[in-house]
């Protein structure tokens, strides 16, 4: 079933591209299902063990680091190699700088990897995002488009936090709810983000004038999109495997090339239709990673590298 993972990611996309009037007709209802989708999210989250993180600050701080940092900046050079349309380098920097995709342990298990370091990851990038991706977003993009950080932070709070709270007070105050919802979470999840992929997808593409002039840029959109996942995922396969043990790396090399780009699409949707354009190319490449990732075990699993103490 894993490597069929991606397809309902890949049919929405579709769907968005033939049905564009229809995602259009329900933009209106895409935050209710990002909210929703947020919430399922966050009730999967087993959180008696974040304790955890407290016996892992180094690992934490640098995996951070590497999430809402180096990655993002390593990814605006590259993207300005190939475009130097500020609406989408905009676009293609806050995507990057979203947290974790809530499938990220999931994976990082099926590579044998440390699952629960991509779940400390996970959280962490979930807690401080609102807060740390609006700050890097206006620093990173000063001298390519002006960004009002507040807006930024305010909906991300609306659409991170909010959300990620309440899920802790259903797990904690009535656990029983929680333990019979969990059995239907991945369903869901998946039907919410199929929905979700839909409006988004349908939306950023259907509210751009598309002409055949602008196929050779959507072109260079998509090869970052692919760059996003499986650029970053090659990379720090090869670059963290040689710094820390082999299960952590690869937890960090699946958290990298997984970021949650619908919370980008949906916020940029409101604020710049052009800038959400790149974040939502980037789930035709989580259709393609989530499907490429249980087929690539054998060469993905890091393994013969000595950590450098």
């Amino acid at each position: 079933m894993t490597r069929f993972f991606g397809l309902p990611i890949l049919l929405a996309v579709v769907a968005g591209i033939i049905f564009p009037y229809a995602a259009l007709s329900l933009m209106p209802y895409g935050f209710v299902f990002l909210f929703i989708l947020m919430l399922l999210s966050g009730l999967s989250i087993d959180w008696s063990r974040l304790p955890a993180a407290f016996k892992r600050p180094g690992e934490l701080l640098g995996g951070v680091f590497l999430i809402f940092a180096f990655f993002p900046l390593l990814q605006l050079v590259v993207a300005r190699l190939l475009i130097d349309d500020a609406q989408f380098l905009t676009g293609i920097v806050f995507g990057s700088l979203m947290p974790v995709a809530l499938v990220a342990p999931f994976f990082t298990r099926e590579l044998g990897g440390d699952e629960e370091y991509a779940f400390l990851l996970l959280v962490c990038s979930m807690l401080v995002s609102p807060l740390i991706a609006p700050i890097c977003l206006s620093f990173l993009t000063a001298d390519i488009l002006p960004i009002r950080m507040v807006p930024f932070m305010k909906n991300m709070v609306l659409l991170v936090t909010i959300p990620l709270a309440a899920s802790y007070l259903v797990a904690r105050l009535m656990p029983g709810l929680r333990l019979r919802i969990v059995p239907y979470l991945a369903v869901g999840n998946m039907a919410a983000l199929s929905v979700l992929i839909f409006i988004l997808f349908g939306n950023a593409v259907g509210r751009i004038n598309l002409g055949y002039e602008s196929w050779p840029e959507i072109s260079r959109l998509l090869l970052l999109a692919f760059f996003q996942d499986f650029g970053v995922l090659l990379l720090a396969r090869a670059l963290v495997g040689r710094i820390i043990s082999e299960g952590a790396a690869t937890a960090l090399m699946v958290s990298l090339s997984m970021k949650n780009v619908a919370i980008a699409t949906g916020i940029l949707l409101f604020y710049d239709p052009r800038a959400a354009l790149p974040p939502a190319l980037v789930f035709i490449a989580h259709a393609c990673l989530f499907s490429f990732l249980p087929l690539a075990k054998r060469f993905l699993v890091i393994k013969g590298e000595e950590p450098v103490a």
